[in-house]
């Protein structure tokens, strides 16, 4: 009697899935740096355009003004990542984006960004400031 063969051996199963899991290893921590790194620009692209329009203002009227002049800021509800808040006085202003905790940026290695008004941008993390504003 002849018998056939069809079919994996648990062996064979076991080899692929060690296979996939070691590739997975590898894979995964590299993807989330990429994706960590596609938020840091977002938000460092957010804030210089909206140091721009400040600045724009400032040159048409003379003052960066107050909480309730025409310039806004908003922070989109696309950006899940970070909080933003902006402080203006007539001739000052800070923006500080803040990694949201529970999310995966609150444990990046940038921490929080800073821009202010001279246009010195800085980052609260232990990776080098140019690194993390992509520079």
């Amino acid at each position: 009697m002849q018998r056939s063969t069809r079919g994996f051996t648990l062996v064979e199963l076991v080899i692929v899935v060690a296979i996939v899991g070691i590739l997975a290893a590898i894979a995964y921590p590299s993807y989330t740096n990429y994706v960590r790194k596609t938020h840091r620009a977002e938000i460092t692209e957010l804030m210089s355009e909206t140091a721009q329009n400040l600045e724009r203002w400032y040159s048409k009227y003379g003052t960066y003004g107050d909480y309730s002049s025409t310039v806004t800021f908003t922070n989109p509800s696309s950006n899940a990542w970070y909080s933003v808040i902006l402080v203006r006085t007539a001739t000052t202003y800070t923006l500080t984006a803040t990694p949201i905790a529970g999310t995966l940026m609150a444990t990046d290695t940038c921490g929080m960004f800073t821009l202010d008004n001279t246009g010195l941008r800085s980052s609260s993390g232990t990776t080098a400031t140019a690194t993390c504003w992509g520079r």
